[in-house]
């Protein structure tokens, strides 16, 4: 054999040798070993879903060794997940291998299971089956009606759950993933096909710009398929503006109650909202109010104070963009008093009628009300309504009444005593009720007129005391006499000349 005959033969022997090495990897034509279904559940599901895949594999009964499965995997769009040392296959055996995936958009997917595998004869293999999975648009939607919030303290976050989906969707767990958010997590039992549900959450921005949160809804559909959903919420953090205004009204619906309603006008948030009533300087009333948002208002009503008459100042104290504020208002507590109003007179000879509204004008109850006509030397009470009970009147409340009195000819007002009852005291006090002007003066004229009237008659009884009798008679029957006297001459003449 000469020398390049030996070095071609070695050649040879290290071609086989090198070849003897990759000869074992066979297609799957080549061997006993297959991937048989792939199952995907849900069938259809939707983008954040977790989906479970399936993969059979199978050791065919016709084969005549075992086969060692080295390692599974499933490679797709952003999937890359792998299953290692499942075990041996005996001839006419199957195993089940699940993956677990998820997808973050819509449309259609093409994945790829691949099967590693050893023979008894110490062949390797590899084995590979597409599946294709399609993955809707999730008909449950995360959303946000929160634009802007202020920097440098708590700011609201609603976070609105739509289902979109046919059938209602239960086990919702909606989770903001967030350093900068407390308690992140919400749970509500269930959500009816076609509402939502808003969650509220409470974050904290250190400086102002264009921020985002990370949501996560997990629930299950009415078929037992869970769906999971990540949306991003982008939020805009404004520098914080504080603007807080403080009112104060009578509430006429309750007796003497005070209305204080706070209104914030800034952009920040209001937590730790306490609302104090003090006079001269000593609390005498506290409470408590829920946290306030930008651009709204809120109210409670304080009862009146028992024994306090006077001003009250209440004083909102609240945290804002990480300070304490307060705001005051002052009003005054006045309790229950009686003032007589929209008063009218009417008069009969020398009786006057007046009627009126008896009005508490003070913030509180007015019990035991008694009116009457001051007896005196000018005004005595008289039937039917010298005196008027009228009982009890509420705060801003009035009722009517009716009073009766006799009065001298020259007096221009009459005095009304009121009396009535405020927190155990009783009150008395008198109104004067002025009288009309004309009423004084056709008073006067009627004087004048009797004086004339009376002049005029004793006058006329000197002139009946010096005309006899026939003076004394009256002009009437005196033209009747005078008749007569004239029918009866002529007649006795008329007779005479017949004669």
């Amino acid at each position: 054999m000469s020398h390049w005959q030996a070095r071609g033969l070695m050649i040879l022997i290290l071609m086989i040798v090198i070849t003897a090495g990759i000869l074992p990897l066979v297609t799957a034509q080549q061997s006993d070993v297959t991937i048989g279904s792939i199952n995907v559940t849900p069938t259809n599901p939707s983008s954040g879903d977790a989906v479970v895949i399936n993969a059979e594999l199978r050791n065919s009964e016709t084969s005549t060794g075992s086969v060692k499965i080295s390692q599974v995997s499933i490679d797709g769009p952003s999937i890359d997940e792998n299953a290692d040392d499942i075990g041996k296959l005996g001839p006419g055996t199957s195993v089940t291998v699940p993956f677990s995936v998820v997808f973050d958009e819509p449309g259609q997917k093409k994945l790829t299971v691949t099967m590693y595998g050893q023979e008894d004869t110490g062949s390797v293999f590899s084995i590979q089956k597409p599946v294709y999975v399609s993955v809707e648009r999730d008909s449950t939607l995360l959303s946000s009606t929160t634009e802007t919030v202020a920097a440098g303290g708590l700011a609201p976050i609603n976070i609105t759950v739509s289902n979109g989906d046919n059938e209602a969707i239960t086990g919702v767990q909606l989770t903001v993933d967030d350093v900068r958010v407390e308690e992140p997590q919400r749970t509500r039992g269930s959500i009816a096909s076609g509402s939502e549900q808003t969650f509220q959450y409470d974050a904290y921005f250190e400086s102002p710009g264009q921020h985002s949160l990370t949501s996560t809804i997990i629930y299950q559909t009415s078929d037992g398929v869970t769906h999971r959903t990540t949306e991003t919420i982008p939020i805009t953090v404004e520098r914080p503006r504080v603007n807080v205004d403080l009112s104060v009204r009578a509430n006429s619906n309750q007796s003497g109650g005070t209305i204080v309603e706070l209104t914030n006008f800034g952009n920040t948030y209001l937590s730790d909202i306490t609302v104090n009533a003090a006079a001269n300087g000593d609390i005498v009333a506290r409470k408590l109010l829920s946290n306030l948002q930008s651009e709204t208002s809120r109210s409670l009503t304080f009862e009146p104070e028992s024994g306090v008459s006077g001003p009250l100042e209440f004083t909102a104290r609240y945290e804002a963009a990480g300070k304490t504020h307060s705001v005051s208002a002052t009003t005054n507590q006045a309790l229950g008093e009686i003032r007589l109003t929209s008063v009218e007179t009417t008069q009969g000879g020398t009786a006057v009628t007046i009627t009126g509204d008896a009005a508490n004008i003070g913030r509180t109850n007015a019990d035991g009300v008694l009116l009457s006509i001051a007896d005196t030397s000018s005004t005595t009470p008289v039937s039917p309504s010298g005196e008027y009970f009228v009982g009890e009147i509420e705060a801003s409340e009035f009722a009517t009444f009716e009073l009766t009195a006799s009065v001298q000819p020259d007096i221009n007002t009459i005095p009304v005593n009121v009396g009535y009852v405020v927190e155990g005291d009783r009150i008395q006090q008198t109104q004067r009720i002025s009288l009309p002007v004309d009423r004084i003066n056709a008073s006067t004229e009627a004087q004048d007129a009797a004086a004339v009237a009376q002049q005029s008659n004793d006058r006329s009884d000197d002139r009946t005391g010096s005309a006899g009798l026939l003076g004394s008679l009256p002009l009437l029957p005196i033209g009747a006499v005078v008749m007569i006297l004239v029918i009866a001459i002529g007649t006795y003449r008329w007779r005479r000349v017949t004669q």
